[in-house]
C-alpha cells in the first residue's frame, strides 16, 4: 500500500484456541502543506469556474442573445459535458504513469482550461446565429477540458490517502479554500471590470477582465501537481473492460441517491446564480436610483456575495463536526428544511428591505456549504461501497459522478433561469443607465431567488431519505476493505482480483 501500513494480524495459539488480535491501521501523515497545496489547487479552479456564472449575462446583455435561447444553449452543453464525465473517469482509472492515476492531469489541463475559458469571452464582433454558434462551439471546447482536469483532480481525494478521517479533513479544507476562487471572481470581477472599462468598449472590458483571472487561476492549478502525491493502492486492474466500472453506479445505491440528490439540487443553484447577476444588475438599480450600473456591479456583487459566501464557508465548517455526533444524512436533511423556512420568509420580507433581505440571504446560504462539504464525503464513502461489494476501488468513476452532478446542476439551473426571464419579458438590449426592467421582470428574477430556491431544497430532501449508507455500516465494509488488501498482497498474482472481477456484476454482491 505505499507508504501507508495495513491493518497487522498477531496470532495467540494456546491449546485449541487461536486468539486474533487485529491492530488499526496505521496511515502516513498527510502533511500541512501538501494538504494546503491541494486545497489551494481548487482555487484555481473555482477562480476560473466561477467566470462561468456570468456567461448567461454575458450571452444575453453583450451578445444580445434571447435568454430562452441562451439558458438552452447553456443547459445542452452542460448536459453533453455532463455525458462526457463518467467517460473521462473511465480514463483516469486505466490510466498508469509513474505520477500516478490522478497527479498527471494536474499538470497538463490547467493552461488548455485558461485558454478556451478566455476564448469563449473573446469579443468577435458575431451577431445572432453566429455569435451562438461560436459560444456554443468555445463552450464545448472548455467543457472538454475542464472536465479533463477536474475529473482527476477530485480522485485525487480518494487516493491522497487512505484514511477516512483525513480524507475528511482534507475535503473540509479544499471545500473551504477552494471556494475563495470562486468569490474573488465573482467578488472582484466587476472591480477589475471598471479598471478596464473607461479605456474600452464594455466587450472587450469584460474580455480583459476575464482574462485576469483566468491566467491567475491557471497559475494557482498548476502547483498543485509538485506538491502533492498519490498514495494509492494498487489494486491490479487495468486489465477490466473499459465500461464495467461504470456498470457498477446503478447497482451502488448510496451512489445512485446521491445523484438523484445532486440533480434536484440545481433547482436550489438557480437562485444563486440569479442573485450575483440579474437581481444585482437590475434589481439593485430600482432601489439606488441615480448610481451607474457599472458602479452598481462593482459595489453590490460583492457587498451581496460576501454574507453567502461567509455563510457556505460557515457551512463547511460545522458539516465535520456535526457528522461526528450525527448521521451525514440527517444534518444534510436538518439544513435543507431550514433553507426552505428562510427562503419562504425572504420572498414575503421583499427585496425593497435592503438590510433585512441581506441578513436572510446569509442564513438561506448555510445549507449550500453543508450539502456541498457532505457530498463530496457521500461519493468518498461510495468509493468503499463498491470496493466492499466488488473488490474495486473506482475513484475515477466515482468522482466523476460528483462533477456530472455540478455540471448537470449547472444545465438545469441555467435552463430554468431562461426560461423564467422569457416569461417575465427579460430584454437584454435595455441599456441600465437609462432604462430598467418592468416591474414583472424585476419580481421574476427575486422569485428565482427565493422561492425557487425553497422549492429545489424540498425536491433534494425526498431521495435522501432513502439513504441508508449509515456511519457503522460504512465503519465495517472499511475495515473489511483494509483486511482484504492486506489478504491481496499475499497471495500469488494470478489469484489477486480475478474473482471479484468474474462476479462484479452479479446481482448477489448489491443489496
Amino acid at each position: 500500500m505505499g507508504n501507508d501500513e495495513v491493518q497487522e494480524l498477531e496470532h495467540n495459539i494456546t491449546g485449541d484456541t487461536v486468539e486474533v488480535t487485529v491492530k488499526e491501521p496505521i496511515f502516513e501523515k498527510v502533511r500541512l502543506g501538501e494538504r494546503l497545496s491541494y486545497a489551494f489547487t481548487n482555487t484555481g479552479q473555482t477562480m476560473i469556474y466561477g467566470l462561468f456564472g456570468f456567461l448567461m449575462l454575458f450571452m444575453t446583455d453583450y451578445l444580445y442573445i434571447d435568454a430562452a435561447v441562451a439558458g438552452l444553449v447553456i443547459a445542452l452543453t452542460r448536459i453533453y459535458d455532463a455525458i462526457n464525465d463518467p467517460i473521462m473517469g473511465q480514463i483516469v482509472d486505466k490510466t498508469k504513469t509513474k505520477w500516478g492515476k490522478c497527479r498527471p492531469y494536474m499538470l497538463f489541463t490547467p493552461i488548455p482550461v485558461a485558454i478556451f475559458a478566455m476564448l469563449l469571452f473573446m469579443p468577435t464582433g458575431l451577431e445572432g446565429g453566429s455569435a451562438v454558434a461560436y459560444v456554443t462551439v468555445m463552450y464545448v471546447l472548455f467543457t472538454m477540458v475542464y472536465t479533463a482536469n477536474d475529473i482527476p483532480y477530485w480522485g485525487m481525494s480518494a487516493v491522497i490517502t487512505r484514511d477516512p478521517k483525513q480524507r475528511t479533513e482534507i475535503v473540509t479544507l479544499t471545500r473551504l479554500i477552494g471556494g475563495i476562487g470562486s468569490g474573488l471572481a465573482v467578488g472582484g470581477f466587476w472591480i477589475v471590470n471598471k479598471l478596464f472599462a473607461n479605456s474600452m468598449d464594455k466587450n472587450l472590458s469584460f474580455f480583459c477582465s476575464v482574462s485576469v483571472f483566468c491566467v491567475l487561476g491557471a497559475i494557482v492549478m498548476l502547483q498543485g501537481f509538485f506538491f502533492t502525491k498519490e498514495r494509492a493502492f494498487d489494486t491490479k486492474q487495468e486489465n477490466v473492460s473499459f465500461f464495467s466500472n461504470f456498470k457498477l453506479v446503478p447497482k451502488a445505491k448510496p451512489l445512485v441517491i446521491n445523484i438523484i440528490a445532486g440533480a434536484l439540487f440545481s433547482v436550489v443553484m438557480v437562485g444563486s446564480n440569479a442573485l450575483t447577476t440579474y437581481f444585482v444588475k437590475w434589481n439593485m438599480m430600482k432601489l439606488f436610483v441615480g448610481m451607474e450600473s457599472n458602479d452598481i456591479m462593482a459595489i453590490f456583487t460583492p457587498a451581496i456575495g460576501f454574507l453567502p459566501a461567509v455563510a457556505s464557508v460557515i457551512g463547511l465548517l460545522i458539516a465535520p463536526l456535526l457528522i461526528k455526533k450525527f448521521e451525514k444524512r440527517t444534518v444534510m436533511i436538518a439544513f435543507l428544511s431550514f433553507g426552505v423556512i428562510v427562503n419562504v420568509i425572504s420572498y414575503f420580507v421583499g427585496w425593497y428591505n435592503f438590510w433585512l433581505f441581506l441578513v436572510l440571504r446569509f442564513f438561506s446560504f448555510l445549507p449550500l456549504g453543508v450539502f456541498s462539504a457532505i457530498t463530496t464525503l457521500f461519493i468518498g464513502d461510495s468509493v468503499d461501497y463498491i470496493e466492499y461489494k466488488t473488490g474495486r476501488r473506482v475513484e475515477g468513476t466515482c468522482f466523476s459522478i460528483l462533477t456530472f452532478m455540478g455540471k448537470f446542476q449547472n444545465s438545469i439551473s441555467v435552463a430554468i433561469t431562461g426560461l423564467i426571464l422569457s416569461v417575465v419579458g427579460y430584454n437584454g438590449n435595455l441599456d441600465p443607465d437609462i432604462m430598467n426592467q418592468s416591474d414583472k421582470t424585476l419580481e421574476g428574477i427575486f422569485f428565482m431567488v427565493t422561492i425557487v430556491s425553497a422549492i429545489g431544497m424540498v425536491l433534494t430532501i425526498i431521495p435522501l431519505i432513502f439513504y441508508d449508507l449509515d456511519r457503522k455500516t460504512h465503519q465495517m465494509m472499511y475495515t473489511e476493505n483494509m483486511r482484504r488488501r492486506e489478504e491481496t498482497l499475499t497471495k500469488p498474482e494470478e489469484e489477486s482480483t480475478e474473482i471479484a472481477v468474474e462476479n462484479v456484476l452479479k446481482d448477489e454482491f448489491f443489496e
